[in-house]
């Protein structure tokens, strides 16, 4: 029979996971929060997982060059067109000589894109460029069935031609401004079959950002938004319904940054504000006296709030995320609201003197997740390339932080079958992110300063013990090691080192760890590179001893 103490201690036991604290002091955070949460993905109560790591390089970018900007899609022209998956997961990586490679994203091999030659202009630090995909092959028609996508940059030029500008890519021909545009582009075979095809156009101003919207292309300059005739993308004539405007007033600021269609709307999203484009129409029949003219509506719904850096905004769902000054800012339909509260001592600390940060959503463990690649410093004073990672899950977001041990400086998203894979480059080498478990991948958790609850919150506590209930998702063992610091309270406190072992073969099991340290509070910080385990729950013991000052 168990023998009960006469002087049961407190017990303090953390399962929540709440997410990541970097708003308020260590002490001051929730119970259940987490001062430090860094490769640990919260599933639900009970269930806090580590984080996988990258895969081997897809990519390896040439001798010499690096890869300066990153973009996916697909757009098919690949054979056959009903296998599992259908080939031709695409990666465009941008290169440091203006040239453009393209990789299958599932068997990494290039093709003759590069060979090419020089097509965008590399110009630091924004690096401007955008690649689109007009439309996939489809299938059913005997003319227009090829697919094809769109890479856009400034033209620097001064009689235009490239380098930059606007090109048309099918995976086999390249074609370049001023160029007879080709016909998956133009769909004038089905249209207009006695039609003569439009040149590729020169001198579209920017371009900063391209996408597809209503049918036609859109582009964005520095202060000039061009639209495209309707299913033509290479015609930006007005007597076919193409057209561009400027900017006027003074809350642009600077420049166009990025645009995104959803949920019907274009959304246009300056340095310092946020513009939406809806209702477009073509009215007109073509003719002389009725020449054809696109209207639209042009609005601005947020004076303050816009895109901070040259970069696509994160898009959950429906909804986008923007860098700020102040932090993350959600836009859901035209209302801009802060969302990063949590993170905002870190975000604080972005530097952005090596790279831009970049957004990319993940489907991880059944769940949805935006991430934001940054240089940031970390709470131990190191400053390296963090994830912030943002679970939008409906009345109960949170935050978390990772890293998948390199200095990842783009990253983006290729989406197939409503599954949303994540890829990021360190310049040199293409990686997809979070796909296998990772032995050398850092996870490490840091508590709260923990004090109890009422009178315990200034008692003097003797530490007693530690527990942690542990799950092997892999059965190849666990090792976690870290410490408990204590202090406050007039006694000396100090550090005392913790370790936790499972044992391969063993399934799950609680671990307890003595201690023997005093104070007020005491904080736990653990680590370990065991490949894939979750914590189900943490326990902490005292003895409590006196209220301080009495």
């Amino acid at each position: 029979m168990a023998i009960q103490s006469e002087n049961p201690p407190e017990l303090i036991t953390l399962d929540q996971w709440k997410g990541l604290n970097q708003q308020s002091k260590q002490g001051s955070i929730d119970d259940q929060e987490e001062f430090w949460n860094e490769n640990f993905f919260r599933v639900d109560i009970g269930n806090l997982r580590t984080c996988w790591g990258p895969s081997g390089a897809i990519y390896t970018a040439p001798a010499g060059l690096q890869i300066l900007r990153v973009f996916f899609g697909f757009y098919g022209n690949l054979t056959p067109q009903f296998s599992a998956p259908p080939p031709g997961a695409m990666g465009w990586m941008f290169l440091s000589d203006g040239t453009i490679d393209e990789v299958d994203l599932d068997t990494g091999v290039t093709t003759s894109l590069r060979s090419k030659g020089t097509i965008w202009n590399p110009v630091a630090p924004q690096y401007w460029a955008s690649a689109v995909v007009w439309r996939p092959q489809f299938i059913g028609s005997s003319a227009g069935q090829q697919g094809g996508v769109l890479f856009g940059s400034p033209d620097l030029s001064a009689s235009g031609g490239g380098p930059g500008g606007l090109y048309a890519w099918d995976g086999t021909t390249l074609t370049s401004p001023g160029q007879p545009a080709p016909d998956w582009l133009t769909d004038l075979q089905e249209t207009d079959p006695g039609a003569t095809p439009p040149n590729m156009p020169n001198g579209l101003p920017g371009i900063y950002s391209l996408e597809v919207y209503n049918s036609r292309l859109w582009v964005a300059g520095k202060d000039v938004i061009s639209f495209s005739a309707p299913s033509n993308g290479a015609d930006f004539s007005t007597a076919n319904g193409g057209g561009s405007f400027g900017f006027f007033g003074d809350n642009l600021v600077y420049s166009y940054m990025d645009l995104h269609a959803v949920a019907g709307y274009l959304f246009v999203y300056g340095d310092s504000s946020t513009w939406l484009i809806s209702n477009v129409q073509l009215t007109g029949s073509g003719t002389p006296e009725a020449p054809f003219t696109t209207n639209f509506n042009f609005e601005n719904i947020d004076p303050q709030t816009g895109q901070r850096f040259p970069r696509p905004v994160g898009v959950v769902g429906r909804n986008m995320v923007l860098f700020n000054k102040s932090g993350f800012w959600q836009m859901q339909g035209g209302d801009a609201q802060p969302v990063g509260d949590k993170t905002i001592n870190i975000w604080n600390t972005l530097d952005t003197s090596l790279y831009y940060p970049t957004f990319a959503s993940l489907d991880l463990f059944g769940f949805r997740v935006l991430l934001c690649n940054g240089r940031f410093t970390d709470i131990f004073g190191v400053t390296r390339n963090l994830l912030l990672v943002w679970h939008p899950q409906r009345g109960k977001e949170f935050w978390s932080v990772a890293s998948q041990r390199f200095e990842l400086s783009n990253i983006g998203t290729y989406e197939q079958d409503s599954e949303c894979r994540a890829y990021g480059t360190d310049g040199t080498h293409l990686y997809r992110l979070f796909a296998q478990p990772d032995p050398l991948l850092v996870k490490r958790l840091v508590t709260k300063r923990l004090k109890g609850q009422g009178e315990a919150l200034l008692t003097i506590k003797n530490w007693t013990r530690t527990y942690l209930a542990v799950t092997d998702n892999g059965e190849q063992g666990v090792s976690i090691t870290g410490n408990l610091s204590s202090g406050d309270g007039g006694v000396p406190g100090g550090v005392e080192n913790v370790s936790f072992e499972l044992q391969p073969g063993q399934k799950d099991r609680i671990i307890p760890q003595p201690l023997s340290g005093a104070g007020i509070w005491g904080a736990l910080d653990i680590q370990s590179k065991s490949p894939d385990f979750s914590i189900e729950r943490i326990h902490v013991s005292a003895h409590l001893n006196t209220l301080f000052g009495a």
